[in-house]
């Protein structure tokens, strides 16, 4: 929310600049995110010129007719080409004498345009940086505005504004009288509200209107008043600029009304054209089905009978809470204005701003909750100003329907419990006068403050929220600094959080980056991912989106999406991983499992000595591997893969340990990559982290480092086109070999030119007592290549 600091100084004594007013805020607890001038620092010189008379036509430029003024600024004369369609006598706008500066730098120059000398510049919106608005030509000020006069300074630009990031249990300080209210409150400054002195005529307004609720349980409070003779026109040039300020366009006088008493009040207010409205009668009710309305953005929208609508006789006007209807709105021939000030159900507001697409000023408040007993204050400002501004006379009363008003909640706070939760606490004259100051009723008793909240503080509920209003206006700085006493428990992490850490730690170790992804997903590419046979998908009751209405049933959905961006941006070598859960349901019940998902794709990582490779399947067998290492799972068996639906069939395989697969790894599907836009090959591992749980890890052992030298040997085989597993191969070496035996890698595999394969793996070997002499491996490897070579029928190629 934009809103101008002279605006807010209207309110309250303050003596500090729109900087030190953002620090004071900010320390209270209300955030402001920039403070920004209000006009642009570059725009000097310009001051209120009036033309008096048209010289003559210089023909035309760019469909514009080109004609020469006389300029006056009180005290000197101008000649002055223009081709604003504006331009006329007795107009007084923004003019650029000679010398002047506009935004940008440009400095004004007499200048000769067509056969005529121009001696200076009559500006629009745009060309002062004041808006978006230029067809309309000049910017015109009011007739009376001083000639000669500063035009910075005239308008009120000559300000800050303060952009200040409101939290939803604050809609109190949505608004100007809301934030100088805190800021009197911070200050210790003398808070003024707005003086309403609204003069009514004798008709009432019981006979211009009549109201009807038909949904009070969406609609607790409607008040409405008529205000009669209004001359639409455009706004005068000081609320213009504190409207662009807060970042609206202005429309005309009584649109523009509206938005001013909504930003200065907070409290949204619609008028409508009263002679649209049928028989003058609002109906305030459920929409029917497939109700149909066009908005005040021309939209025709379809409703459903869960919105609220304001009704007239004949049909729907308005939705309420969110945007007026385009039959009824207020345009230049409006001379009766009905003004609704209204208060609608949060819940009921926000559901029908998001299934209709709708963000407006006035839904962002009512959906925070809008100040229920601030009505019949913000309709009397809006009505004074449409008299004093548009002429008009506002019809005897008010038709107030509130058939069950809201009691105010009364809170007592006691000044122990002030101390006891920060530790000091302020007199008790000084906390009473700090809430005071926020506009809480206070009445001192025996027990403590017994304070009445008003309508406007919807986030005070219990005795903790006023001390927290006692100390955020008292000053966090006075808490004193103590050391903190009691005794210590110790927290025992959860085996969960242990295994989870434990994996985060491996992967990463291993160059990964982890992913953290939403947990909703797409169904139409969750069918592609989750197996149908297992689990249905779990849908949500309420989803933000279509392309989020189901949980998950797979968590590599996240992680392509991570894939997926970073390719988008030129970042094709990605490894990735998230750990994370997956949903769905059965006939009989919904399951939750967790799972960590690592994916590369792109260039393997390398290091200076060595070459540049892509990833491939192997690389995800193992980050699996690596992570039932570092999980103590020792000796997993290589298998193959369970045709999983995510991977090629030909490009997968699983790691089991004792039958239980612990690991499943492979190419990704290319029509699943492809549905996520990537062109490159990703390769993935799956573990199911629940099923690991499971599993007894092998006990940490440990022993010093060897003092002898390791020996190592390579024995390679070749196979035929059996379906050997390499798996099956390392466990007969291991068990051959025997205890002398530290490390086993198959580090090379090949296919021969008759179709044959070679299998090569280094074999380490190493004593704790002494240094292993050749016969002894000799001896070892020997052995080892003929029991390998008897048992699976295969070739020895050679030994190194």
């Amino acid at each position: 929310m934009k809103i101008s600091y002279a605006w807010v100084k209207e309110f309250a004594d303050l003596a500090l600049s729109a900087h030190d007013a953002a620090d004071r805020l900010v320390n209270g607890g209300i955030e402001v995110a920039a403070v920004t001038p209000l006009a642009p620092p570059d725009l000097r010189g310009v001051v209120i010129g009036e033309i008096e008379a048209i010289e003559r036509t210089l023909g035309e430029s760019q469909g514009h007719r080109l004609v020469l003024c006389r300029v006056s600024t009180g005290g000197r004369r101008f000649a002055v080409v223009c081709g604003a369609p504006n331009a006329a006598p007795g107009v007084r706008a923004a003019f650029a004498p000679p010398g002047a500066v506009l935004p940008g730098g440009r400095r004004i120059a007499a200048a000769a345009i067509r056969g005529a000398e121009s001696q200076g510049m009559l500006c629009s919106e745009r060309e002062l940086g004041l808006g978006d608005e230029h067809d309309a030509g000049i910017l015109a000020v009011d007739p009376e505005a001083p000639l000669g006069a500063d035009l910075v300074t005239y308008l009120g630009l000559d300000d800050f504004v303060l952009e200040i990031e409101i939290t939803p249990n604050r809609p109190d300080c949505l608004s100007v009288v809301g934030v100088a209210r805190e800021l009197a409150a911070l200050t210790g400054s003398r808070f003024r509200p707005p003086a309403v002195t609204l003069k009514e005529a004798d008709e009432p307004v019981e006979s211009l209107a009549a109201v009807h609720v038909e949904a009070p349980d969406l609609c607790p409070r409607y008040t409405a008043r008529v205000i009669s003779g209004v001359t639409v026109g455009p706004s005068p040039a000081w609320m213009a600029a504190r409207l662009r300020a807060a970042g609206l366009r202005p429309i005309s006088n009584v649109v523009d009304i509206t938005n001013y008493v909504l930003w200065e009040l907070g409290h949204p207010l619609h008028a409508f054209d009263h002679a649209t409205v049928a028989g003058g009668t609002i109906v305030v009710r459920r929409a029917r089905k497939r109700e149909r309305i066009t908005t005040l953005d021309g939209q025709e929208r379809t409703l459903t009978e869960a919105m609220l609508v304001i009704a007239d006789r004949r049909h729907a006007i308005g939705l309420a809470g969110v945007m007026g209807g385009g039959s009824t709105e207020v345009t230049t021939n409006t001379t009766r204005v009905l003004l609704e000030a209204a208060y609608f159900d949060p819940a009921t507001t926000r559901r029908t701003a998001r299934a209709l697409g709708l963000t407006t000023d006035a839904a962002y408040r009512f959906e925070r909750g809008a100040d229920i007993g601030a009505l019949l204050d913000a309709s009397a400002r809006a009505a004074q100003l449409m008299v004093d501004l548009a002429g008009g006379r506002v019809a005897r009363g008010v038709i107030d329907v509130y058939p069950s008003p809201r009691p105010r909640p009364r809170i007592r706070l006691r000044m122990e419990r002030v101390q006891r939760l920060i530790g000091s606490a302020p007199s008790r004259e000084e906390a009473a006068r700090i809430l005071g100051s926020l506009g809480l009723a206070v009445r001192d008793s025996r027990a403590g403050l017994d304070v009445e909240v008003p309508s406007f503080r919807r986030d005070l509920a219990m005795e903790d929220d006023l001390v927290e209003e006692v100390i955020r206006v008292w000053g966090y700085d006075k808490i004193p600094s103590t050391l903190p006493g009691g005794a210590l428990s110790l927290v025992t992490i959860p085996p969960a959080l242990r295994q989870e850490a434990t994996v985060r730690r491996a992967l990463v170790g291993a160059g990964l980056h982890e992913v953290i992804s939403y947990s909703f997903a797409d169904p139409s590419r969750d069918a592609l991912l989750g197996d149908a046979d297992v689990d249905k998908p779990l849908p949500l009751l309420n989803p933000l989106s279509q392309d989020a209405s189901i949980m998950r049933r797979h968590v590599l959905d996240g992680v392509l999406d991570a894939i997926a961006t970073n390719v988008r941006r030129q970042q094709p070598d990605v490894h990735v991983f998230e750990i994370g859960k997956a949903y769905g349901q059965s006939r009989t019940d919904v399951r939750e499992r967790r799972w960590v998902v690592a994916a590369v794709t792109g260039a393997r990582a390398r290091a200076w000595d060595t070459p540049a490779a892509a990833v491939d399947v192997f690389d995800a067998k193992g980050l699996a591997e690596h992570v039932l290492a570092a999980l103590g799972v020792r000796h997993p068996r290589t298998v193959p893969g369970r045709a999983r639906q995510v991977f090629e069939p030909d490009c997968d395989g699983a790691l089991d340990v004792d039958e239980e697969v612990v690991a499943e790894f492979g190419e990704v599907r290319a029509e699943i990559r492809e549905r996520w836009g990537i062109a490159a090959p990703v390769f993935a591992a799956l573990l199911p982290l629940d099923v690991l749980a499971a599993i007894a890890p092998a006990p940490a052992r440990y022993q010093p480092l060897p003092r002898f030298p390791s020996v190592h040997r390579d024995m390679a085989f070749t196979v035929g086109e059996s379906a050997l597993v390499a798996a099956d191969v390392e466990a007969a070496i291991r068990a051959e070999a025997g205890p002398l035996l530290r490390h086993l890698t198959l580090f090379d595999v090949f296919r021969l030119p008759d179709g044959r394969r070679s299998l090569a793996w280094r074999l380490t070997f190493q004593a704790e007592d002494r240094t292993l002499t050749d016969d002894e491996v000799n001896a070892i490897h020997a052995r080892v290549a003929a029991r390998v070579s008897e048992r699976f029928h295969v070739t020895l190629r050679g030994t190194g």
